[in-house]
């Protein structure tokens, strides 16, 4: 009786521990900023930015005070309200972006692409470039981590770069992507959308909360 409960308890054991291993929890802290966790790798999607820049949303400085080390910190794009520079100098830590992002940095502030591929047991990332007024040079990604794939759009204009993706387990986009492939009636085949880039006065409502989420800022959100 005690060699069966011993096994079943081993059992319980295992399987709660690596189900706390793939779960990926994620916090929306404005704009496209995102920090996502595994409790083992910590990932900041276009954070830091200027607060408030371009009338988009503020956020509390104190976030900046404790920021996680060890991160890796993930641009798709230079414009002010998803990247500062001058914050990100402070974070010493690395980044990765597109050539505007990375310029006038130095080469211990930032990963090659092939560096951060390298280094990251659990995580691997494709970049896609994607049109965005008024910027150079703007990356959409795929990341596949702990065997989920996560498809981050940026400020990408349209819905095309999505579409060519298949069996898409979350995808952080602005309204105007989901709008993009209404009009075009352009089926975009992702368990779930994560609505970013609002204003803070802005008010978008869904029918469907459980595929399409309209985080609060500071909110924090389960990918299983």
């Amino acid at each position: 009786m005690t060699k069966v409960l011993l096994i079943i308890l081993f059992s319980v054991f295992f399987s709660t521990t690596f189900g706390q291993i793939e779960k990926i929890e994620i916090t929306f802290i404005g704009n496209c900023g995102f920090f996502l966790t595994d409790g083992n790798l910590n990932l900041y999607v276009d954070f830091p930015y200027k607060s408030g820049a371009h009338d988009y949303m503020t956020y509390n400085s104190s976030i900046l005070d404790s920021l996680n080390d060890h991160s890796v910190f993930l641009f798709t794009h230079g414009h002010s309200d998803h990247f500062n520079k001058k914050l990100f100098k402070k974070t010493h830590q690395k980044l990765y972006g597109p050539w505007p992002v990375r310029a006038f940095l130095s080469k211990n502030k930032k990963y090659t692409f092939q560096e951060l591929n390298d280094s990251l047991k659990t995580f691997s990332i494709q970049k896609f470039r994607t049109k965005h007024v008024f910027t150079f040079q703007h990356y959409s990604y795929l990341i596949v981590w702990n065997s989920k794939r996560i498809f981050i759009s940026g400020d990408a204009e349209t819905a095309d770069a999505i579409f060519k993706i298949k069996n898409l387990d979350l995808v952080f986009c602005p309204y105007w992507i989901i709008k993009d492939a209404q009009s075009r009636n352009l089926t975009l085949d992702t368990k779930q959308f994560i609505l970013c880039h609002l204003r803070t006065n802005d008010h978008v409502t869904t029918d469907n909360p459980d595929k399409l989420i309209i985080p609060k800022q500071n909110q924090k959100i389960e990918l299983k």
